[in-house]
């Protein structure tokens, strides 16, 4: 069985498309686990309403503590061999939880494809698409470098004995980038198909399209994930430096762009050009580095005004 955790704030205006996206699975053996995160609207009561109709919808309610902490309480109550996140404004493809079992093998992770947009539109049900398997560090080096496999929580299953042993951290921004090194970290195999499963809602208001305090957990996130590699698996030091470049490009991009972030964040600015001064030579001469990270390298070499003045169009996103 495949446990569907859905962890819902305030999410009356997608909730009800996203568990039909569930219903409409075509497999029976799902159970999908919706925690009502301290909702104010009428996600409680559409929740409820859902599981009157279908017995393998499970609602609990419980006092706001942000996404981590909703997803760690259903995964504890989760009954499944297998789990899934699927967030509240978003939805499954069709045919998303058979696709991943069937390329399941021997893995303890299955990564499937993520669409985006405005509106969902169920996509075809998944038939002749590639898988390959890669052992949990290379699929590490490919999301460190943000290139074929991509370090979201959502459109994977886990084998629940992974998610026993490793769960969210509550009270962070950036949860997926901190989730995600860990648990691949404790798998023996993991598998990766380009089927689309999961469509993910664009939102231009959300909180990665603009500054705010939390946008700067990314730099104590990536920091983490270079001592986590460091002490489990030294050769991907380079990838996760890279990595944290990336972030502290952005970072530095967002405040030199944004007036307040520019005069309550100065030492934090600061502290982000230190560290791409140090970090940026390796990462010029990595041939795995991207062409988004080796641009903003050598325009960092003009000096951080004008870093500012042009990496803001390249990083802002």
């Amino acid at each position: 069985m495949v446990s569907i955790v859905i962890p819902a704030y305030n999410a009356a205006r997608y909730l009800a498309e996203s568990l039909d996206s569930v219903m409409a699975q075509d497999i029976s053996c799902w159970e999908a686990i919706v925690v009502d995160d301290g909702s104010t609207d009428s996600t409680l009561a559409i929740a409820r309403s859902y599981a009157d109709r279908d017995s393998r919808i499970r609602v609990f309610s419980k006092e706001n503590g942000g996404l981590s902490d909703a997803r760690n309480f259903g995964t504890a109550r989760a009954g499944g061999e297998w789990i899934t996140f699927l967030d509240s404004d978003d939805c499954l493809c069709r045919g998303a939880l058979r696709t991943l079992l069937n390329y399941a093998g021997n893995a303890d992770i299955v990564a499937g494809s993520l669409i985006s947009g405005s509106v969902f539109s169920a996509a075809p049900a998944p038939a002749d698409f590639s898988s390959r398997t890669f052992p949990p560090a290379e699929a590490l080096r490919l999301g460190l470098y943000q290139s074929s496999f991509q370090l979201s929580a959502c459109a994977k299953l886990y084998r629940r004995g992974l998610l026993d042993r490793t769960r969210f951290t509550k009270g962070i921004w950036y949860e997926d980038l901190d989730f995600l090194p860990r648990v691949l970290l404790e798998a023996t195999e993991v598998a990766v198909t380009d089927a689309p499963v999961y469509f993910y809602r664009d939102n231009p208001s959300s909180f990665i399209h603009t500054f705010s305090p939390g946008r700067l957990d990314v730099l104590t996130v990536t920091e983490r994930i270079e001592k986590l590699v460091a002490a489990r698996c030294p050769a991907l030091i380079p990838a996760a430096r890279d990595r944290r470049l990336s972030a502290n490009f952005n970072i530095h991009a967002l405040l030199g762009a944004d007036a307040t972030g520019r005069a309550a964040y100065a030492g934090v600015r600061d502290g982000c050009w230190e560290l791409i001064r140090s970090y940026r030579a390796a990462s010029l001469r990595d041939p795995e580095v991207r062409l988004k990270n080796k641009l903003g390298i050598l325009l960092s070499y003009l000096g951080p005004r004008v870093f500012t003045l042009i990496s803001r169009l390249i990083y802002r996103n």
